[in-house]
């Protein structure tokens, strides 16, 4: 059986990587001030930062249904089945909404809630491809994940202000937030993301970040990254250096793109956690 592995740019996934590792992605677009881009189609990630440096109110939604169905269409021509990894159902509507429509194709398109974001999202596609090489059939992969898959990832913002700008605290939480000067630590996890911690230092929050995702795992078991989000690079590195001491193991460096940049904003960082499955 050939198929075909698609997850959506929640994963942060490049024209190049997903060429290289021989996954298709749905495009997710982007507004800045009201005005809609498809991501790495009309705008950078270096724009998309600078427009939120300056203030822009910039948001992110699921990829458009009928662009969706049209690259579904075209990659059964050639493919047998399709697998489908997109962001956390708790994140986003897409994983309802191309679940709703897999009898339009003879239930060739298996999707699969990851719970997943970003660079995690990214890894776990990679996982599935490997899978698929390997011989296994969807039903087999999509137990597999839904049975082993697991993150956790502190995730901290460099000023509270875009999670306000991004509706994920209100501007009364923001302002007494700035006030008491707290940096919130917050956590992706179980495919949704919540608080962690609140400090009162950017840099004490991410050494909060590092405690967190390190304790109680045994490191060999998982995957570590380091996102970066246009953040300071000293800080970047010593993050990385941090969870390479308490680990033991070599940390990947990858980039907070648009669906989580849009809530954090540029300066933010993350620590990642994934679990490897195969």
């Amino acid at each position: 059986m050939k198929i075909a592995v698609i997850t959506d740019s929640s994963a942060g996934i490049s024209k190049a990587q997903a060429e290289e590792y021989g996954i298709y992605v749905a495009r997710m677009p982007i507004t800045i001030d009201g005005k809609e881009y498809m991501e790495e189609e009309g705008i950078s990630r270096e724009d998309l930062i600078a427009a939120m440096r300056r203030g822009s109110t910039v948001g992110t939604s699921q990829p458009p249904l009928g662009a969706m169905m049209e690259q579904f269409e075209t990659l059964l021509k050639t493919y047998d089945h399709i697998i489908f990894l997109p962001i956390s159902s708790k994140l986003s509507g897409t994983f309802q909404t191309v679940s709703s429509i897999i009898d339009d194709f003879d239930r060739r398109i298996t999707v699969i809630d990851s719970k997943f974001v970003a660079a995690p999202l990214l890894l776990l596609s990679k996982d599935v491809k490997q899978m698929v090489d390997n011989g296994m059939t969807p039903d087999a992969i999509k137990s597999h994940v839904e049975q082993n898959a697991d993150m956790f990832a502190p995730l901290i913002p460099e000023d509270i202000q875009y999670l306000k700008r991004g509706g994920r605290i209100t501007p009364t939480a923001a302002a007494i937030a700035n006030l008491l000067k707290i940096i919130p630590v917050l956590k992706v996890a179980n495919g949704e993301i919540d608080l962690l911690e609140k400090v009162r230092t950017h840099k004490k929050a991410v050494k909060v970040g590092v405690e967190k995702v390190t304790e109680g795992r045994n490191p060999e078991a998982y995957h570590w990254v380091v996102l970066d989000g246009d953040c300071d690079p000293k800080l970047l590195q010593q993050t990385i250096d941090d969870v390479e001491k308490i680990t033991g193991q070599t940390v990947i460096r990858e980039l907070l793109y648009p669906i989580v940049l849009a809530h954090t904003g540029p300066g933010s960082i993350s620590i990642a956690a994934y679990k490897k499955i195969i």
